[in-house]
């Protein structure tokens, strides 16, 4: 006989049931006397006084229990104008001017630095106006120095062609403008320009943290949204790197990204925000007006959201599983060897066999679905780690062969090979890109030094017994 239980049934019955508490009239959990002013996780009540405690507490702890901070360093606050990074700064500013005797106060010296996102998003020069006006208001109101820069500076060269601003910021065109809006436009799928907007920035943040010499940057992120970059993550392919994706500690370019709001999820920065009397700015991002499906980090995001408002734990759950998954750290002073095993644009280990690896399947896959039955009969199988090098091996500046390739006529064709300086989920992102060239001169010609690298380690195991 068939259950006769059909899913409604079985969801009602199998679904734990969140016990609720009556708001009205509850009394604080921690002091049992103030009345209730905000409801956590659905069963626990705080008053103000004492949810400031516990969210101050919270901050310091993690900050103070990964010992990242050194005494008077300078540290970079990224602020883009939202709740999560406005309460950072404004608990960054309780810290330093703390008169608690039981609180140690903080030794650190901060300073603002803003991105501006504005080109890309398709904001009016009046709009981003506006909103660095509104960054540059806060800053003031707050007593902190601010950088201003533009996102297009993520393009540039080197640190002398990067126009940073401080405490004042003009829209004006740059020599960057256009080719940032040609590379966003050649990208097909909203997920990978959801991606390239993350490395471009954290490639500008560390360029102006060089440039500036601060060494620790706090990012603002909440835990709502690292979840969701944490499942995001592993659907595109990073599942390797999520300690540095998502940790507190990121140190993969050089300067070290603290993301000191981890622990806060967006309900408890929301009340942050109120009982701070944080101001925000609203910002469009790539994927606002677009629907739930848009992309895969816009998905994953929805579905944490959800989940979250039924099961309060999800997200510390999330949280748990990730913190046991730990990564090999990168060590900076690296050989010229050593770092040719590292990717290109996010800085983590290759780890891919190059013989045979989840990119080559994942190429195999899309050749067989999009030839159908007929083309794949008609395909003629190629292979996915070109040869067309192995014969300039020879080959030097007064080469002058007819019968091979001269390194000097391949040198595009090796600056377009994105495949062997990428790890997986990078390499997914450039598929996506259809003018790769329009990316950081530096990374097209880092591409030609390694290939050249690789070339000259080819012919001297050549000649080793």
């Amino acid at each position: 006989m068939m259950c006769s239980i059909n899913e409604e049934n079985l969801a009602a019955e199998t679904m734990a049931t969140t016990p609720k508490l009556s708001f009205k009239d509850a009394e604080c959990r921690r002091c049992q006397v103030l009345k209730a002013q905000v409801l956590l996780r659905k069963t626990d009540p705080y008053c103000r006084d004492c949810f400031m405690k516990y969210a101050v507490h919270k901050f310091r702890s993690t900050i103070g229990k990964a010992h990242a901070l050194k005494h008077n360093e300078h540290v970079l606050l990224a602020y883009s104008g939202g709740l999560s990074s406005g309460s950072m700064v404004q608990l960054v500013k309780q810290g330093l001017d703390s008169s608690d005797t039981n609180k140690m106060k903080m030794v650190f010296k901060p300073t603002l630095l803003h991105i501006d996102e504005g080109l890309i998003l398709n904001l009016s020069k009046d709009e981003r106006k506006a909103t660095t006006d509104f960054v540059l208001e806060h800053a003031k109101k707050n007593g902190f120095n601010i950088y201003i820069c533009s996102l297009e500076y993520s393009l540039a060269l080197s640190l002398n062609d990067v126009k940073l601003e401080m405490n004042s910021y003009q829209v004006e065109p740059s020599v960057y403008e256009s080719q940032l809006e040609r590379l966003f436009a050649s990208v097909k799928s909203l997920t990978a320009k959801e991606d390239l907007l993350i490395r471009l920035k954290q490639r500008l943040i560390a360029l102006l943290a060089t440039r500036l010499n601060h060494a620790k940057v706090f990012l603002g992120p909440n835990a709502t949204r690292l979840a969701g970059q944490l499942l995001s993550a592993f659907g595109q392919g990073r599942g390797a790197h999520i300690a540095q994706e998502i940790g507190f500690t990121d140190s993969r370019t050089g300067t070290v990204f603290l993301r000191p709001m981890r622990e806060f999820v967006d309900k408890e920065v929301a009340y942050l925000a109120h009982f701070l009397y944080v101001d925000s700015v609203c910002l469009p991002t790539l994927s606002s007006k677009l629907s739930s499906t848009a992309s895969i980090g816009r998905l994953t995001e929805d579905f944490v959201v959800t989940l979250q408002s039924n099961f309060p734990a999800t997200i510390s759950t999330l949280f748990r599983i990730s913190d046991k998954l730990k990564s090999n750290t990168v060590d900076r002073n690296l050989s010229d060897y050593e770092r040719d095993s590292l990717c290109l644009l996010c800085l983590s280990a290759i780890e891919e066999s190059s013989v045979c690896s989840a990119s080559t399947a994942r190429h195999i896959s899309q050749t067989i679905s999009r030839s159908g039955p007929d083309g794949l009969r008609n395909h003629t199988s190629q292979t996915i780690h070109t040869t067309q090098h192995k014969n300039s091996a020879s080959c030097n500046s007064n080469c002058i062969s007819q019968g091979k390739e001269c390194c000097k006529t391949i040198d595009y064709q090796i600056k377009n090979d994105w495949s062997t300086v990428l790890c997986y989920g990078c390499r997914n992102t450039m598929d996506d890109v259809k003018e790769p060239e329009l990316m950081p001169i530096n990374y097209l010609e880092e591409i030609g030094l390694r290939s050249r690298r690789q070339l000259m380690r080819q012919s001297v195991e050549q000649f080793l017994l």
